[in-house]
């Protein structure tokens, strides 16, 4: 049971990170910050699921979902705790950024692998997932060089 509210919220997280960058692509950043909280609620419920694995002695399932838990807590932070407005696409990445970056990675492969140790198919779905999310960060990358090229042009 653990394991399906976990795989569910993987894939809530996802659909969240999709959102986001749906947002972004359409200049909308306003919406990003409103959802900010519930982004960052995400914790709880990864977090309770993490302490019933260690209660449960599933160790590698606890293993696996530390690093989302990690990205989470950093993405609270960062967006929530800090206040900061989110700076896409500055001209020199602060250490904050790339941490962030790396933290979102690592915390993605998290979750894939966390499936995976579930079942196959979880796996596949979260992976899925993934590169459903990818493709929406590509779409936002692409709106946002759009926009900037039509800016250079004018």
């Amino acid at each position: 049971m653990v394991d399906n509210y976990f795989v569910g919220f993987g894939l809530i997280y996802y659909l969240l990170l999709v959102i986001v960058y749906i947002f972004r692509a359409y200049d909308k950043s306003e919406y990003e910050l409103k959802l900010r909280l519930v982004f960052s609620a995400q914790l709880i419920p990864f977090l309770t699921l993490s302490i019933m694995n260690l209660l449960n002695g599933e160790y590698k399932r606890l293993v696996s979902g530390v690093p989302i838990i990690i990205y989470l807590v950093y993405d609270l932070w960062y967006r929530v705790v800090t206040e900061k407005k989110p700076v896409h696409h500055p001209d020199q990445m602060p250490i904050g950024l790339k941490l962030y970056i790396v933290l979102l990675m690592l915390g993605s492969i998290g979750l894939n692998w966390y499936g995976y140790i579930v079942s196959e198919t979880y796996g596949r779905m979260l992976v899925a997932a993934y590169f459903v999310m990818m493709g929406s960060f590509g779409f936002y990358q692409y709106k946002h060089n759009q926009r900037k090229n039509q800016s250079k042009s004018s």
